[in-house]
C-alpha cells in the first residue's frame, strides 16, 4: 500500500483544491507531511489563503511592518497573517469580503484581502463638496459594495452625505439632499440610509433621478426620545415581514480621564415594519448575530456555537469619538448580550490605531 507521503504531487494538489475550503483546513492538511504541506502551499501561493470558517477581525497596522495584517480569527481565537502591503499607512473599510482604502493622496481602491485582486476607483477628492487635504482620513468614512452591479456607495466627507460610483467611473457622485448620515445599507432592493435627524431614507443610483433621496420613515419620540449620536442600519426578515432595523449605540465619555475616551454602554434596537409602517422595540435576534463597527453591518447565523446568538459584535467606528485619543480606535469593543445586557471582549489583546482601528 502506498504511503501517504508517496503521493504524486499532481494527485496532492487535487486534494488540497478540494479539501482545503477554509482556512482551518490548512494546518491539519498541512501538517500531514512535508510533500502535504508543499502541495497545501501550492493551492493558494498567488494569494492569502482561503477564508476563514466565521468573520475575522483585522487588527490595527503594526507601525514597523509594512507588510502584512494580523486577522484575529473568532472560529479559534488564534491570529493569522495575510500580505496585504496595499493597505499600509491608509484608511480602510469592509464590505462583503472586501476592502475600500483611501490614502493620504485620495487614491481610493477596492482590494480583496485574500485575492489580492485589486480594483481601482475615483480618487476620494473628487466629490463635488471640498475636502480640504489634511482631511484626507475622512473623505471615506463606511462603504456599500454591490458587485453584481458595479456599485460601490459610500458617506464621505465633512457632514456624511452619501456618494457612490460605479466600477470604470472616473469620479464620485454625491447626494447632495444628504447629510448626517449614520450608516448605509442594501436591502429588498433598494438602498436605505440613517441620518442624525432619526430619519430613514431611500435611493435608487440605478434609477432615473439616482440622487434624490425618499424619506421613509422618522423615529417617533414614543418609541425612543433621546439625541442619537451613533446608529447602524440594516435590512432582517421575519417570517413574512420585511423589517429595517436602527441599532443605537449608546455610550460614554470615562469620567476624569484624559484624554477622553467613548466606552459604549448599551445599544437599542427599533425595528420598523415596511409593510405595516409600524415601529417596534427588539429584544430577541433569536440565533442570529449582528456585527457592526467601521464596515458594513452583517448577520450571521453559526450553528457551531462558536459565535453567541442573539448579540451584536461591534469595533469601533466613525462616530465612536477615537479622535480625542492618541492611541487611537481599538478601545471600544465588545460583544453585548441582546437578552440582558451585558458586555464582554472578543479581543482581548492590544490593537489601537490612529487611522485604522480593528474592523
Amino acid at each position: 500500500m502506498m504511503e501517504w507521503s508517496e503521493m504524486l504531487p499532481e494527485v496532492l494538489d487535487i486534494i488540497a483544491q478540494k479539501y482545503i475550503t477554509y482556512y482551518e483546513d490548512y494546518p491539519s492538511f498541512a501538517g500531514v507531511c512535508k510533500s502535504w504541506r508543499l502541495a497545501a502551499a501550492r493551492t493558494y501561493h498567488n494569494s492569502n489563503g482561503p477564508p476563514s470558517r466565521l468573520p475575522s477581525l483585522i487588527l490595527a497596522e503594526i507601525s514597523d511592518d509594512h507588510e502584512s495584517r494580523e486577522c484575529f480569527l473568532l472560529s479559534n481565537k488564534c491570529i493569522r497573517k495575510i500580505r496585504l502591503p496595499e493597505a499600509y499607512g491608509k484608511i480602510f473599510m469592509s464590505s462583503c469580503g472586501w476592502l475600500l482604502t483611501v490614502g493620504r493622496d485620495f487614491a481610493s481602491q477596492l482590494i480583496n484581502p485574500l485575492s489580492r485582486e485589486i480594483i481601482n476607483l475615483p480618487k476620494a477628492n473628487t466629490f463635488r463638496e471640498f475636502i480640504h487635504p489634511l482631511n484626507w482620513d475622512i473623505a471615506i468614512q463606511k462603504v456599500v459594495l454591490l458587485l453584481e452591479s458595479k456599485l460601490v456607495l459610500v458617506i464621505s466627507g465633512t457632514y456624511n452625505k452619501l456618494g457612490f460610483c460605479h466600477i470604470g467611473d472616473t469620479k464620485w457622485t454625491s447626494i447632495e439632499q444628504s447629510k448626517g448620515v449614520h450608516d448605509i445599507t442594501f436591502y429588498n432592493g433598494h438602498i436605505y440610509c440613517f441620518d442624525c435627524y432619526s430619519t430613514i431614507q431611500a435611493c435608487n443610483v440605478n434609477g432615473n433621478d439616482p440622487t434624490v433621496l425618499v424619506r421613509v420613515a422618522r423615529i417617533p419620540k414614543r418609541v425612543y426620545d433621546q439625541h442619537v449620536s451613533s446608529a447602524y442600519i440594516v435590512g432582517l426578515n421575519d417570517g413574512e415581514r420585511k423589517q429595517l432595523l436602527v441599532i443605537i449605540k449608546e455610550g460614554v465619555f470615562n469620567d476624569g480621564k484624559c484624554p477622553e475616551t467613548y466606552k459604549t454602554k448599551s445599544f437599542q434596537v427599533l425595528a420598523y415594519d415596511l409593510k405595516s409602517r409600524k415601529w417596534s422595540k427588539v429584544k430577541d435576534f433569536g440565533r442570529k448575530t449582528l456585527f457592526v463597527g467601521f464596515s458594513s453591518s452583517f448577520w450571521m447565523e453559526d450553528t457551531t456555537g462558536v459565535i453567541k446568538g442573539n448579540c451584536i459584535y461591534y469595533t469601533d467606528d466613525e462616530e465612536g469619538e477615537y479622535e480625542y485619543s492618541e492611541k487611537g480606535g481599538g478601545r471600544d469593543m465588545g460583544i453585548y448580550n441582546l437578552s440582558d445586557g451585558t458586555m464582554e471582549p472578543h479581543f482581548t489583546g492590544e490593537s489601537r490605531s490612529r487611522f485604522t482601528p480593528p474592523i
